[in-house]
């Protein structure tokens, strides 16, 4: 089969989050506008939307084309239910702000959002109704009425210390009995699975992210929309205090703090056991979503976003000061944050670093005219910086001490794009021209996310989600710097970021050994099962025991496969690119992919040789690739025996 045949079509991808969030949010809006036609109120659609987003997530692929209206209208009455309850936990909590706004209660007193609760609570038991199922109806009802019985009993134990299980009572009730409800909607309405087995991950799902919301309560350093250690003075006990060791309230909030974020005799902070703990949950939690059908890549998204939520809070906690709560920032982590960014110099260097450090990029580099060139010399230097932070600190420190530092980084990084001055030119100059150029925030975030990926996962186990970290190391580069050229529709978005998938799938494949050698694999374990491989054959390879095997070699020609099927989309986006910003990125797309020709002649041998193509070679490639992008010719190089799945 040629690459030319090989697609990646978009029904073969799963769904992603952000589409789904977008689909559950504009369904929403319509289900509120029907229902506001009839006389009741609804409240705006706003907010996270977590109920009805989890509501998505439980029906199974087979089965989303069978949603209708039904479903959204019992996805309203549950987000109805968690509003009511947000007006009246204002007037309880005497709030005065909520989602950036104040709240009725500040504004009106205590009768108005007392009314307006009672009233959307009343008008959900109606829209509930329209599910036409008696199940979902009965099953929606119990549900609220467990919700109040959970907030009942944790006013009922304030400022004490409650008995085993009492905790996971309560947050099982008042937070997993309305997602438990959502959870059970499919079921309800379409099958295959019992509502009862829903209802059940639906509640543990909600008691996960009520852990998560009790943990980021003491992070006073994250904004989660309410006054840090709230509970704390409400005395309500919760999950991290006794993980750290916590058994009585009173106590001066600064030592509170420092039980729960000091790293004492060189452990874990109970902070960081903590999320330890949520990613032991996440993985019981998707391998039971799996049991019933549900398809668990949107579920595994939706968690692992809250986990890294908790987990930015817990990072910025710990490099506070004490005072603050958390340990005192070591005057290191500071220093060689800045020292690492500061050793590239300013933007006159930046051109020298390039090619120093980019050997290909550079050759392809020079086709650009002097302004956007030094937007790429400027926006690989940052990427380069950030990965060194990461991957190569210059005080060789371990991933626990890192990652406080990527945290500071992330913080420096938005402040600039926010115009603030962080006196680090990489900063100020290349986050000023992402921000003036209105480059989506998203596209550095998700870089470093991707960087940051490498301190806490070295495995993954299948294309989904090798794609999640190329896509935040790789394809969000593309997207960065094509919306960094003005460009902004849909479709070259889409282009860029497969080039940015493509090019790091090669990367992938020229760094075998040496990301082996850090102990880190990239190669999906489901494409080594498939050829019976594991990775201690690949060590053995690596250490000259056995001879490079056949099946390693077409397990190669897989990767390569994939790699060639994101060029061949990436294509014709280039030959649609402005002529200036078409040839060097033509140039740097085939230049790239002769290193999989290279890996051929080397005789598969990635474990032990790195791929290298000659300068000569380069231009060869890269002016082959200017003159078929002009074209918009696809690439048609034959490769036996692949296929892309």
């Amino acid at each position: 089969m040629s690459s030319s045949e090989i697609s990646i079509p978009p029904q073969e991808e799963p769904e992603s989050l952000s589409r789904a969030v977008a689909l559950v949010r504009r369904e929403l809006e319509k289900a509120a506008a029907a229902i506001r036609a009839t006389g009741l109120p609804v409240p705006e659609v706003e907010g996270k939307l977590l109920r009805p987003i989890v509501a998505y997530v439980c029906v199974p692929p087979a089965m989303r084309s069978e949603v209708d209206e039904r479903f959204w209208y019992g996805a309203l009455a549950v987000q109805m239910v968690h509003e009511a309850s947000l007006l009246h936990d204002d007037i309880l909590d005497d709030a005065t702000e909520r989602r950036g706004a104040s709240t009725l209660c500040a504004a009106q007193g205590i009768g108005p959002p007392l009314v307006l609760g009672d009233h959307y609570l009343t008008a959900a038991y109606v829209v509930a109704t329209k599910t036409q199922s008696v199940d979902f109806v009965a099953r929606f009802i119990q549900a609220v009425e467990r919700t109040v019985a959970g907030e009942i009993l944790q006013a009922k134990t304030a400022f004490s210390f409650p008995a085993e299980g009492v905790y996971e009572e309560v947050i099982t009730g008042k937070s997993g009995e309305l997602l438990g409800a959502a959870a059970s909607l499919s079921a309800a309405l379409f099958g295959p699975s019992e509502p009862d087995e829903s209802a059940a991950l639906g509640r543990r799902v909600g008691a996960f992210y009520q852990r998560i919301d009790d943990l980021l309560d003491y992070c006073t350093n994250t904004d989660t929309g309410k006054t840090p250690l709230q509970d704390y003075r409400q005395g309500k006990w919760t999950w991290i205090l006794g993980e750290s060791g916590i058994r009585e309230f009173g106590l001066p909030e600064r030592t509170v703090l420092s039980a729960i974020f000091a790293r004492v005799g060189g452990q874990l902070a109970p902070a960081e056991r903590a999320i330890k703990q949520l990613r032991e949950s996440k993985s019981e939690l998707l391998l039971d979503a799996t049991r019933l059908g549900i398809e668990p890549h949107l579920l595994d998204r939706l968690l692992e976003g809250w986990i890294a939520i908790a987990t930015r809070g817990v990072a910025a906690q710990l490099q506070a000061p004490l005072e603050s709560g958390g340990n005192k920032r070591s005057p290191s982590d500071e220093s060689v944050v800045f020292e690492t960014a500061r050793r590239v110099g300013g933007p006159d260097a930046w051109r020298a670093y390039f090619a120093e450090h980019a050997k290909t990029f550079s050759m392809a580099a020079r086709l650009f005219p002097a302004e956007p060139a030094r937007h790429v010399h400027g926006l690989y230097t940052y990427c380069r910086v950030t990965d060194d932070l990461v991957d190569d600190p210059i005080d060789g420190a371990p991933p626990e001490v890192v990652a406080p530092r990527l945290s500071l980084w992330r913080s420096l990084s938005r402040a600039a794009y926010d115009g603030q001055v962080t006196g680090i030119p990489v900063l100020d100059e290349v986050m000023g021209e992402a921000s003036d150029a209105e480059v989506a925030w998203a596209y550095p975030q998700a870089l470093l996310d991707g960087v940051g990926a490498d301190l806490v996962k070295s495995r993954y186990e299948d294309w989904v989600e090798l794609r999640e970290y190329t896509f935040g190391v790789a394809g969000a580069v593309g997207g960065w710097m094509t919306q960094l050229m003005g460009l902004i529709d849909t479709d070259t978005l889409e282009r860029a970021h497969s080039l940015g998938h493509a090019m790091q799938l090669t990367n992938i494949l020229r760094d075998v050994g040496e990301d082996l050698g850090r102990d880190r694999v990239y190669l999906p374990r489901v494409l080594l099962e498939e050829h019976d491989l594991s990775i201690h054959d690949l060590r053995l390879i690596q250490g000259g025991r056995v001879s490079v095997p056949d099946s390693y070699k077409e397990a190669m020609e897989v990767l390569m496969a994939r790699a060639d099927a994101y060029y061949d989309h990436a294509r014709p986006g280039l030959a649609s690119l402005p002529a200036f910003f078409r040839r060097p990125a033509a140039a740097a797309a085939e230049a790239y992919r002769g290193i999989h020709d290279e890996v051929r002649r080397n005789g598969y041998d990635n474990l032990t040789k790195r791929a290298r193509t000659s300068l000569g070679r380069k231009m060869i490639l890269g002016g082959y690739g200017v003159a078929r992008a002009a074209r918009g010719r696809p690439h048609t190089t034959a490769i036996p025996g692949t296929r892309v799945s």
